[in-house]
């Protein structure tokens, strides 16, 4: 049973369309004279399967030439997209969930809708380079039951393993407030991916090169500082940074804990690569003391790295709340 399948009702005398899944076994169903109710799934019956419909899992992609929205595919980056599903709708109608794969790379894709506190599976499938898939349509009214995506992918293509990506994000609506050059319509967009960073990229296949060989350690010179940068360098071949999330966003007040964390654990990853690449002797990661949540999750990161020592930075400067790393 999937959105666009023609139903009728076991126990009333009652046809309808499926227009949405939602939570706990219910369905949104448009019966005659376009009005849309709630059904439980389990009360209806299929009539006649929607064979028009492009689902992930079963099928190829919906080709973007096909969909009436012009997306740019060659963005070097992967996008979790909302848009109108019709033209002059912005902020009333069907809202469409677009994965879109700007890359090289081939995708492997699981996505889930967050009910409360109940997680909902999507869809899932692979997506090519340079492509684009519907994975959701829904009505705006129903976008309230739904309060963030969770998705999940893996990456493969070229000579690079790269890290899986697994993003929690709120839901995204079109608004005209929105202006996006590679996506029309007002569209709402959150990036998953960009490889138009270093970290993305070069930097992990040095990491991973790292990681079977260690690298010679070459010492500054003594005495030779260079300017401090909004990472907080101190010496040539030495960083602090300062993980408080104030200090590397602006938008922090619109995010998720989940989409802080994770943007704390991507910061960890670019400067333990920087680091590595310009033989850095020592890096201090300030992360407060609290409840330890983030405490361990840098420690989860540093431990995918070989050849380096991990240890609680200088307690009389940074009170318990640094975590030092020695190459």
């Amino acid at each position: 049973m999937k959105v666009g399948d023609k139903v009728s009702f076991i126990n009333e005398k009652m046809n309808g369309i499926i227009k949405a899944i939602k939570a706990d076994g219910l369905v949104a169903v448009e019966i005659e004279d376009d009005f849309i109710i709630d059904a439980l799934a389990k009360d209806l019956v299929v009539t006649e399967v929607f064979m028009n419909e492009k689902t992930a899992a079963t099928e190829e992609p919906v080709p973007v030439t096909s969909l009436s929205k012009e997306f740019n595919l060659s963005t070097n980056e992967i996008c979790f997209v909302a848009i109108p599903a019709e033209k002059h709708k912005t902020l009333t109608g069907y809202i469409g969930y677009y994965l879109v794969n700007g890359t090289d790379y081939e995708l492997l894709y699981l996505i889930h809708s967050k009910h409360e506190t109940e997680w909902n599976k999507i869809a899932s499938g692979t997506l090519g380079p340079h492509n684009a898939v519907n994975v959701l349509t829904i009505n705006r009214p129903d976008l309230t039951d739904i309060t963030s995506f969770h998705i999940q992918l893996l990456i493969s293509g070229g000579n690079i393993i790269h890290h899986p990506v697994q993003k929690e994000i709120s839901a995204l609506l079109p608004d005209l407030a929105n202006s996006n050059k590679n996506f029309p319509d007002f569209a709402a967009v959150a990036s998953l991916v960009n490889f138009n960073q270093a970290d993305d990229a070069e930097l992990e296949q040095l990491r991973i090169k790292y990681q079977s060989e260690k690298k010679p350690v070459v010492s500054a010179p003594k005495g030779k500082t260079q300017k401090l940068n909004d990472t907080g360098a101190i010496l040539l071949n030495s960083k602090e940074v300062d993980l408080h999330i104030e200090k590397l966003t602006k938008e922090h007040r619109t995010m998720t804990n989940a989409e802080m964390l994770e943007l704390q654990k991507s910061v960890v990853r670019k400067e333990m690569d920087y680091a590595i690449v310009n033989h850095f002797k020592k890096i201090v990661f300030i992360h407060g003391k609290g409840e330890g949540v983030l405490k361990n999750e840098v420690l989860k990161e540093l431990a995918h790295y070989s050849n380096i020592k991990v240890q609680e930075a200088d307690y009389a400067r940074y009170g318990g709340g640094a975590t030092e790393v020695l190459f």
